[in-house]
């Protein structure tokens, strides 16, 4: 496989224990955050509740939303670029659209968009 950026490389090779070992960092990374933002709402007095479900993102964050019944939800919006936006849609985008409550979506500023999409 040659890989575009990777010049100085012939191939790239990831073991399936590697696709492991990712899987299970991107959850531990998703724990910490997860605690890390109700410990702060709870810190503010702001009740908040979080999980984590598999699935689509757009319709799992619609199915819990009618489940919950909160006042409203809050989503990040990262900024696609006009292709991805396109061809994947976005989960903010999504859910002002079909979530069964109001909906606040937060821009995140131009100086927090990572160079590399990867890094996202």
């Amino acid at each position: 496989m040659l890989l575009p950026g990777f010049d100085d490389m012939d191939s790239i090779y990831a073991s399936p224990n590697d696709f492991k070992n990712m899987k299970r960092r991107d959850k531990l990374r998703g724990l910490h955050l997860l605690e890390y933002f109700v410990s702060r709402c709870h810190e503010i007095g702001v009740a908040c509740e979080a999980w984590i479900r598999k699935g689509d993102p757009k319709e799992v964050l619609c199915r819990e939303v009618k489940r919950v019944q909160p006042d409203f939800l809050v989503v990040g919006s990262r900024g696609l670029g006009p292709f991805q936006r396109v061809f994947v849609g976005t989960v903010s985008e999504f859910a002002v659209k079909h979530a069964e409550c109001p909906v606040i979506a937060i821009k995140r500023r131009l100086d927090e968009t990572p160079n590399d999409p990867a890094d996202d």
